[in-house]
């Protein structure tokens, strides 16, 4: 019996050294690393966005002759920029909402259990975009590419915890593990709001120049869609947290008026 133990903790060790490897490629210094990147990148994008809606905007009016194209060349930009003014505020109050809402788990299992999932399916659809790259599918390789990016940013904080003000303690009740797990997905769309905002204003910059270069109206109509939605995505994600919080902050007050008695 102590072979067969003995070859388990062997294979369990090489196992271990695999997931070490992958908690080093998601480590807390290349999440920040990407933040930084992201936050050169978005008023450069803003900027682009403004631009490319006024360009796009006179050349299809001058394409297809309809008459809103004209206002939305006009005031495109004015929209663009002052929405983003007013969005801009959120990315700090989406910050506090992590700094002020702790969670606690009990112990980290089911964090590098979704972090290896995460990974894996991170690759799955990177592959899946290289794959659509080569079958002439643009959207496909556009949402596959996005979807892997969303995967490995997730193991990344589900491997480093501390991101999202998850706290890993023994005295965590099975409801307080319940409310962490619940609502770590929501925390990941908090915490990365910013990145995930500045890739859909840039996809909606391609989508656009795409429009421009083609003759097809639907990537005018993709280019303006992820650009709204990059944009506001700072005000819904905060205010969709905020009222799911609400719920779950009831459910920890029970919890913690029961560990009273």
């Amino acid at each position: 019996m102590k072979f067969f133990d003995k070859t388990l903790v062997s294979i369990y060790k090489i196992f271990n050294n695999f997931v070490n490897f992958l908690k080093k490629i998601t480590r807390i210094e290349i999440i920040k690393k990407l933040e930084k990147l992201t936050e050169k990148i978005n008023s450069a994008a803003l900027i682009v966005s403004s631009i490319m809606v006024t360009i796009v905007g006179l050349a299809l009016y001058a394409r297809y002759g309809a008459s809103y194209f004209l206002p939305f060349a006009i005031f495109g930009p004015i929209v663009v920029l002052f929405t983003a003014y007013l969005a801009n505020d959120f990315h700090n109050a989406c910050s506090d909402l992590i700094d002020s809402n702790k969670t606690s788990l009990g112990n980290n299992a089911i964090l590098k259990f979704g972090a290896i999932i995460s990974l894996f399916l991170s690759a799955v659809f990177f592959i899946a975009g290289v794959v659509a790259i080569f079958n002439g599918s643009l959207v496909i390789t556009i949402y596959s590419l996005l979807a892997s990016l969303f995967f490995f940013i997730s193991a990344g904080t589900q491997f480093n915890p501390s991101l999202l003000n998850v706290e890993i303690t023994k005295q965590s009740t099975s409801g307080e593990d319940f409310i962490s797990i619940f609502s770590l997905n929501l925390k990941s769309m908090v915490y990365f709001e910013k990145i995930l905002s500045t890739i859909l204003i840039v996809l909606g910059n391609v989508c656009l120049l795409a429009s421009l270069l083609g003759s097809e109206y639907k990537f005018f109509m993709y280019g303006t869609g992820f650009i709204s939605a990059g944009i506001a995505y700072p005000i819904i994600v905060y205010i969709l947290f905020t009222v799911l919080w609400f719920f779950n902050s009831l459910f920890l007050g029970i919890l913690s008026l029961a560990r009273k008695k």
